[in-house]
């Protein structure tokens, strides 16, 4: 059960997928796809999955199994389908919740175990265990309050160290869009930077994951917070880390999808559904009024658009839109994968009364695939992709973050944690350089067997990285031994704080930065440094989600 019960579930649903049959020909034009698809009995005889008490008390038990087993994460994972399949203000429900809390408190989450115990009480919790859970309640009060709370306050803060840009509170001020002919457009210093420079910190209203991650993270923002997931009211796949993200998530994207979004799951494939979801996006921005949206979609624009022109901190979501349907990026081409998605979800859509009710004529359906088909071919170049430890892949396309282009050389670190994304740079940048990110393998930390989705042109891979690599081998100053000792010596301390680590860490990669890109010295450096910043981000998330939560309830 658990994750497994999860995957086996999805497996399922994927295994119906009518586009999986060997009957079907990818060189088809998508017109006949989609008719194959449409007149699949398989998907037109899927039922979508519903609401129920029965199954929602089955997964409780499954839980509760794990639980004795003292598999605590297993058993946050069949509670979160529990309580995304108990009917609203159930018993069910308010029972998912005070197990979930139950672990939190073992765990020692006391904020976390206390937002499960007010949802608990507030979806119908049983009053005949009640004076358990307010027994818990008050035990979790007490751990806070005598100073055992796993820490609110971030150390280090991992925030802006540089100055910001006034229209875009989330990028540093000095970086502006440029192109180069080898890598098309990117983001380029108009000054200097230093490594341990915060330049960019984000989130995006653009996130996909696969299904396999619904009971896991946020489907709104992408956030791993399990143990305080909230479900979508009416289906029993979605989840989210707020009512914000909930409501959010409503008006861009369910709405269209939650009618059919078990059909949805059985015919995407990882992270198609970001190419309905960017239409639908721009359908909600026009007001639902899709005559609207075609007579602007349809005009040709021949200028490229650039994101760094509009105004972030009063952002307009039209505006965002049309700067995002105007951008012709380098990259991928429409693949015949490609098309048998776009066929699936021209289909499943059209199954939805909500979008039937939008999409009523031959016209409108002829600008609902068109649309789909540039876009599959348009937003998955833009995307950021993220995989998690465990394999599985999420993606968003971020509104300046997605103009990164990838080095396996890169400048800066990138983490996703807790719906933000920051960039950190990790070696300096000069003022006109291309700033770098990696979507991969890096050379100080090598992926085996990983394949780029494009033919990598860095300073690394393409023909002048003969140079680069003569590198390499560069001696170092004499000197740097005996630092490196005494940074190490810092470093694995228990009594020193982590920000005085940091700095420690920083000021050794600025004193020897043109070293770089000397491998044996280096190298086993960046590759501690990195950990260390990847770290930090993740304890500021935790940290920051605690604190959000002990001022609500606590």
């Amino acid at each position: 059960m658990g994750r497994d019960q999860e995957d086996s579930m999805i497996s399922d649903l994927l295994a119906k997928n009518p586009c999986r049959s060997g009957e079907l020909d990818l060189n088809w034009p998508v017109e006949r796809i989609i008719k194959y698809v449409a007149g699949s009995s398989q998907l037109a005889g899927l039922e979508e999955l519903c609401k129920s008490d029965l199954e929602a008390s089955k997964l409780r038990e499954f839980g509760n199994y794990f639980y004795r087993l003292r598999n605590l994460v297993e058993a946050t994972f069949c509670y979160n389908q529990a309580i995304c399949r108990a009917p609203p203000d159930s018993e069910q429900l308010g029972m998912g919740y005070a197990n979930r809390s139950a672990i939190c408190f073992e765990l020692g989450e006391y904020e976390m175990a206390l937002f499960n115990i007010q949802l608990a009480r507030k979806h119908n919790y049983p009053d005949k265990l009640m004076a358990k859970l307010l027994a818990r309640e008050r035990n979790c009060r007490q751990r806070i309050a005598d100073g055992h709370s796993k820490g609110t306050v971030p150390n280090p803060r991992m925030g802006f160290n540089v100055d910001i840009n006034p229209r875009i509170p989330f990028l540093a001020k000095g970086i502006a869009m440029g192109y180069d002919p080898k890598f098309g457009r990117g983001l380029v210093a108009e000054k200097d930077f230093n490594a341990g420079d915060l330049i960019l910190d984000e989130t995006s209203e653009l996130f996909v994951h696969e299904f396999s991650l619904c009971f896991q993270r946020c489907n709104q923002c992408s956030a791993s917070l399990y143990q305080i997931l909230i479900p979508c009211r009416t289906c029993v796949l979605f989840m989210y880390c707020s009512e914000k993200c909930r409501e959010l998530h409503w008006k861009l994207f369910h709405r269209f999808e939650c009618g059919v979004v078990t059909k949805l799951c059985c015919v995407s494939g990882t992270g198609d559904i970001i190419t309905p979801r960017f239409f639908f996006y721009g359908l909600t921005q026009f007001g639902d009024d899709l005559q609207a949206m075609m007579e602007y979609c349809e005009k040709e624009v021949s200028t490229q658009s650039n994101p760094l022109e509009l105004d972030f901190a009063n952002l307009d979501r039209m505006e965002w839109f049309r700067v995002l349907h105007n951008t012709h990026p380098r990259g991928l081409e429409s693949s015949p994968g490609g098309k048998r998605a776009v066929a699936s979800y021209f289909v499943v859509f059209l199954m939805n009364p909500v979008v039937k009710s939008i999409i009523r004529t031959e016209s409108h359906r002829r600008f609902f695939l068109r649309s789909l088909l540039r876009y599959s071919s348009m937003i998955h170049p833009l995307a950021t992709t993220f995989l998690t430890s465990d394999g599985h892949m999420f993606a968003a396309v971020l509104p300046i973050g997605s103009l990164l282009n990838h080095s396996c050389d890169p400048h800066a670190i990138q983490s996703l944690n807790y719906g933000r994304r920051k960039v950190i740079l990790v070696r300096p940048v000069r003022k006109g350089e291309q700033i770098f990110v990696s979507y991969g393998p890096i050379w100080w930390r090598p992926i085996p067997g990983a394949v780029l989705p494009f033919k990598c042109r860095c300073v690394v891979c393409d023909q002048p990285g003969r140079e680069w690599h003569s590198l390499k081998g560069r001696p170092i100053p004499p000197k740097a031994v005996k630092d490196m000792l005494v940074l190490k010596e810092i470093h694995e301390k228990a009594d020193v704080q982590p920000a005085t680590k940091l700095i420690a860490l920083q000021q050794f990669m600025k004193r020897y930065a043109h070293c770089h890109p000397n491998e044996a010295f280096l190298g086993s450096f960046l590759k501690v440094y990195c950990s260390f910043l990847e770290m930090s981000c993740e304890t500021e998330g935790q940290r920051l989600v605690r604190a959000r939560l002990q001022a609500e309830f606590v």
